[in-house]
């Protein structure tokens, strides 16, 4: 059996977490751990075709191989990550990293199988045991969240889901016996979660953008899972929360990209970020922490993070509920 970790290593491996992202690096260097190599956007279409060539063989290898790179942060962003000026800042950092001259919704499509999505959706069909487990712990965590949050949800719960994507925590949400609002941009996988679905009256797929979408009644709840780091207008998405969950219904953020990071937020610069946004067109945005905290305070919410383990993870789960201290009326931002 493995040694559990001690009290004073995890104590360390905190300390570690509050720093600032570049000392972090240095620490880390100087312990002689991993550090992620630096590329220029020039090195980078050479990078993903190594990458490329062990997808063909090993999703493993392939997401290992892009974990030893990330893009070199470019030096001009704006102070204010508020400010229209930083916004297109952003923008232009999508831009040169998709090789794309413009962003739509449409880029978020995912080529796929039907048929054999519905026998063997992602994560199952990349063959990788760690990938399906890392899925199977993160949508548990948030799961437990629900069941155990001040919230205390319990089916039939009106929950609206964000993004579903492929739709297994979809299904698992409606298997446990919630009332399930599915909102998805990309038509194919409308067709697939209906296709997976064995209790339909407990699910409506709602074919739209995100941020298009308008609520008939107010939910319980609001889920993003995977999915809010994908949305073009995150602080608009925020206010317009208000009107689709009611004033005391939860939000939930999990698996989402909020972490300490080296910028407030924009697209992320890790190896299988790069390869998402340059392969498909992805938004891949990433949200520092603090930054994160702002924007749910700008826009009339408090944010609690529930962590899955001793430090800061990808598969944390940040539950939000509307901040009754707050003065700002998002209507009026």
């Amino acid at each position: 059996m493995g040694r559990s970790p001690s009290l004073s290593s995890l104590i360390a491996r905190q300390m570690i977490d509050r720093l600032p992202v570049e000392a972090q690096r240095s620490l880390k260097r100087s312990l002689g751990r991993d550090v992620r190599r630096r590329i220029s956007v020039a090195d980078l279409d050479r990078e993903l075709l190594k990458a490329a060539d062990v997808f063909s063989t090993s999703e493993d290898d392939a997401r290992a191989l892009l974990e030893t790179f990330e893009l070199d942060l470019p030096t001009d962003r704006p102070p204010d990550p508020f400010s229209d000026r930083y916004r297109e800042w952003t923008w232009e950092l999508y831009r040169l990293i998709s090789g794309r001259a413009t962003y739509s919704s449409s880029n978020e499509a995912s080529p796929f199988d039907l048929e054999r999505a519905i026998q063997r959706p992602f994560p199952f069909q990349t063959g990788s045991a760690t990938v399906v487990g890392d899925d199977l712990v993160a949508r548990g965590h948030l799961l437990r969240c629900i069941g155990n949050s001040r919230s205390r949800l319990t089916p039939p719960a009106r929950i609206v889901e964000f993004g579903p994507g492929w739709g297994n925590l979809t299904l698992d949400l409606v298997s446990t016996g919630f009332d399930v609002t599915a909102v998805e941009v990309d038509e194919s996988f409308c067709t697939l979660i209906d296709e997976r679905c064995s209790s339909p009256e407990l699910l409506n797929v709602v074919h739209a953008d995100m941020l298009d979408f308008v609520a008939d009644d107010p939910y319980d709840a609001a889920i993003f899972f995977e999915s809010f780091h994908h949305c073009s207008d995150h602080l608009g998405m925020l206010k317009n929360l208000h009107e689709i969950v009611r004033p005391d219904g939860p939000i939930f953020f999990a698996s989402e990209p909020v972490q300490k990071m080296a910028y407030p937020w924009g697209p992320r610069l890790d190896g299988l970020s790069l390869w998402s946004t340059r392969t498909y067109g992805w938004l891949e945005l990433g949200f520092d922490s603090h930054y994160f905290s702002q924007a749910l305070e700008t826009t009339g919410w408090k944010g609690h993070r529930i962590r899955s383990g001793v430090s800061q993870r990808r598969d944390d789960v940040i539950l939000a509920l509307r901040d009754r201290s707050s003065k700002s009326s998002p209507a009026a931002m």
